[in-house]
């Protein structure tokens, strides 16, 4: 019986050591896609077209065009000790029918496979928000690939895809290093909401709303910039929002970590650093289906610049300067509520989320209604700022 034993035990050694890969493809025979870009297709307009196939007609005679997904990857001949850590970027750009298509026909235009595990950006297209359907499938596809990791960052663009991808930043040999670092120091860049996957699959399915950063092209410098985002509603393109209400949403969410602010005292500008904040919903009272809710932010930061010869040398120019900056932010903020709330109908405040987490007897009777609901809301906003240095001026 031990000898059973020490031979079994024996076998099960054994075959670690000479197991090779589980999928049996060779690293160097594979491509690690690093950028999923994904863009509407030139047959996308024929939905009514594609509602009319038969579940039982074979569909090879009814071929689509409805996506054209590019798949980014390092070039990995570049990658030797001579030319540093990091490689150029190729991609493959294929128009299909679906996501599952599109990477059978990427694998037969590759004499490699395909891997998603170093998958580090997904990049969608504005345009193919305006077919809710057609992201609801792409959205599927994503989310049971197993490959694809769950801290993959998410953007949007205004144009196509593939013009993102071909670009080469001035800073990075490739895009999605250059991107991925701007989101990544969004901590000190309050125009940028990081999205990661794993939260664009949450808010995606719960509600089909949510912000993505946006990527645009600018003309001036021929670069790529990361500065605006855009709404998204119902699965559809609802809006752009400018750099200033970018950073007005992640203040009113609680996600601002820095940034700067300025008032004009005298016809010069007073420039705020903001280093902390602190953001605290309250619902002030719920009558006649109508929400009160008041939502308080403390700030605190560092005078950065004013005028020479201008010196804040007792404590009630420094109230004065404290007072103009609740004002100037207060009024800003409630603007952006305001258009938001009446004009797209889309809770960027969060609101929902704070009364499903904090007063769920309310929610669960406003939920059925609540977009209504959150449009009839009254939202006030507090903003009270601490100066807690003025600089060295001496």
């Amino acid at each position: 019986m031990n000898k059973k034993v020490f031979i079994g035990f024996f076998i099960i050694i054994i075959s670690f050591f000479i197991s090779g890969c589980w999928d049996k493809v060779e690293i160097d025979k594979r491509i690690f896609v690093s950028t999923l870009g994904i863009d509407a297709g030139e047959d996308i307009e024929r939905k009514e077209e594609i509602k009319e196939i038969k579940s039982n007609e074979p569909f090879t005679d009814n071929y689509i065009k409805k996506l054209r997904v590019v798949y980014g990857y390092p070039d990995v001949s570049e990658l030797k000790p001579e030319k540093g850590g990091e490689a150029k970027e190729k991609n493959i750009t294929i128009d299909s029918y679906s996501m599952e298509d599109a990477y059978t026909k990427a694998i037969s235009k590759s004499s490699r496979d395909i891997s998603f595990g170093h998958l580090k950006l997904l990049i969608l297209s504005k345009d193919i928000f305006q077919y809710p359907d057609t992201i609801k499938e792409v959205v599927d596809y994503l989310q049971r690939e197993p490959a694809i990791t769950r801290d993959m960052l998410v953007v949007a663009c205004d144009g196509e895809v593939k013009n993102y991808i071909d670009f080469e930043p001035d800073t990075e040999k490739n895009l999605h290093n250059y991107i991925v670092g701007l989101i990544e120091n969004s901590d000190r860049n309050s125009n940028i909401i990081p999205i990661s996957f794993n939260r664009f699959m949450q808010e995606i399915n719960e509600e089909g709303n949510i912000i993505l950063p946006l990527l645009t092209m600018s003309k001036s410098e021929k670069g790529v910039e990361l500065s605006n985002s855009c709404i998204i509603k119902d699965f559809k393109f609802e809006n752009i929002l400018s750099s200033s209400q970018t950073a007005g949403i992640k203040m009113l969410t609680g996600k601002y970590k820095s940034g700067n602010k300025v008032i004009y005292k005298d016809g010069h500008p007073i420039d705020l650093l903001i280093e902390n904040t602190e953001k605290k919903n309250v619902l002030k009272s719920k009558s006649d289906e109508k929400l009160n809710i008041a939502i308080n932010i403390s700030l605190e930061g560092q005078i950065r610049g004013y005028y020479l010869g201008k010196e804040f040398i007792d404590k009630d120019t420094l109230k004065e300067i404290e007072e103009s900056f609740n004002e100037s932010i207060r009024k800003e903020l409630e603007r952006l509520i305001e258009s938001t709330q009446k004009k797209y109908n889309a809770d960027l405040t969060d609101t929902g989320k704070y009364l499903k987490k904090y007063h769920p007897s309310t929610w669960n009777k406003v939920k059925d209604n609540w977009g209504e609901i959150y449009k009839d809301a009254n939202i006030e906003v507090n903003v009270k700022t601490y100066i807690r240095r003025i600089g060295a001026i001496k």
